[in-house]
């Protein structure tokens, strides 16, 4: 998943190589609260220029997608290891 709508607000998917343009322009996380705690997901505002520009909307869905990949990318390798530690096979 690359992208969510909340509250008619689109929130791109972003990671460590991603979040600092994010927050370089301002836009805030994606949160929600549950039993009491604010709960921060890895997701952020879209720019709002990105409903007016298909390039940029372009650009920064490749962003998000990027981040999603590498994402699942990180869970398969840890999903691997944690069945390798708990049965003993092999990668």
């Amino acid at each position: 998943m690359f992208g969510l709508v909340a509250d008619d607000v689109l929130y791109l998917k972003v990671d460590g190589e991603s979040v600092d343009r994010f927050i370089d322009l301002g836009l805030e996380p994606f949160e929600y609260e549950k039993n009491g705690a604010k709960i921060k997901m890895s997701y952020y505002m879209a720019p709002e220029s990105i409903f007016e520009d298909f390039e940029q909307a372009k650009e920064w869905a490749a962003l998000a997608f990027d981040a999603a990949l590498r994402a699942r990318k990180s869970a398969a390798i840890a999903t691997a290891k944690k069945k390798k530690d708990l049965d003993g096979s092999t990668l």
